[in-house]
């Protein structure tokens, strides 16, 4: 997979940039807690709805950005 290999400050980057993530309520907190836990892509990629409700998200886009995750894994 693509993301395997970026570092945190690329993984961010991407993300931001990414229209398919556009309609997800992230917020700056999430971009900023990535960085703080030096989340690399490939850790990104293993997150979990649990995580992200960890981070503070709420439920809805814990889970729209599971099933993110899933089809970037496919």
């Amino acid at each position: 997979d693509r993301l395997e290999g970026y570092e945190t400050e690329r993984l961010i980057n991407f993300l931001r940039e990414d229209s398919e993530l556009s309609h997800i309520e992230l917020g700056d907190g999430f971009f900023t807690r990535l960085e703080g836990e030096n989340i690399t892509g490939h850790l990104f990629l293993k997150l979990t709805r649990q995580e992200f409700r960890e981070f503070g998200m709420g439920l809805r886009p814990a889970l729209e950005l599971e099933d993110y995750i899933k089809k970037l894994c496919e």
